[in-house]
């Protein structure tokens, strides 16, 4: 997937309001709240890694099974929980009040359209086995540090120091790779 200067988009899964989040994090105000940066469960979960800027594309994947509930962005798993752990009490209790069915199975991929331009290519689903294992892993959210800049309060992650920023002119050749996976369990 790939967003537009300011976009704000998603993909639904699941029945209810399940959203893996496309956003500009940089100049949406949505980037401003961790629980509302692209990569997360919006409303309820925070991502732990900060993608690149719009104009690039981004890969991300959804995954699914029984209680199971993975985000991953650019090859590195961002979310990975089961909904069934006390551990995260408070963010089910979001999902539930945003209109989540948690015990219900299946549904469709659809695409959010706020207005902005967003691409999405190469889309896949895939049915997750009964014997295929998708355990779930402690991940913890990233941390996130609010900074003043001149322009407006933007949210920063560490993970930009660490040289994942990139320019917003620099596109990748049109060969680039773009795997957006859901995969769903009965």
């Amino acid at each position: 997937m790939e967003v537009s200067k300011g976009c704000n988009s998603g993909v639904y899964y699941r029945p209810g309001q399940y959203e893996y989040q496309v956003l500009d994090n940089a100049n949406s105000p949505y980037g401003e709240n961790p629980r509302q940066s692209a990569g997360s469960l919006f409303f309820c979960m925070a991502p732990r890694v900060i993608p690149r800027v719009a104009r690039e594309w981004n890969e991300g994947r959804i995954v699914c099974k029984g209680t199971v509930i993975q985000h991953w962005l650019n090859g590195v798993k961002v979310i990975d929980f089961d909904y069934t752990d006390p551990r995260w009490r408070e963010e089910i209790e979001l999902l539930r009040i945003r209109g989540a069915e948690l015990s219900a199975r299946g549904g469709a991929l659809k695409l959010q359209d706020h207005g902005a331009d967003v691409w999405f290519r190469n889309l896949r689903w895939r049915t997750i086995p009964a014997g295929e294992v998708c355990p779930a892993k402690t991940l913890h959210p990233c941390r996130f540090h609010l900074r003043r800049s001149k322009k407006k309060r933007r949210c920063r992650a560490d993970a930009e120091s660490q040289g994942r920023r990139a320019h917003a002119d620099s596109r990748p050749a049109l060969g680039s790779a773009l795997r957006a996976v859901a995969a769903f369990s009965s």
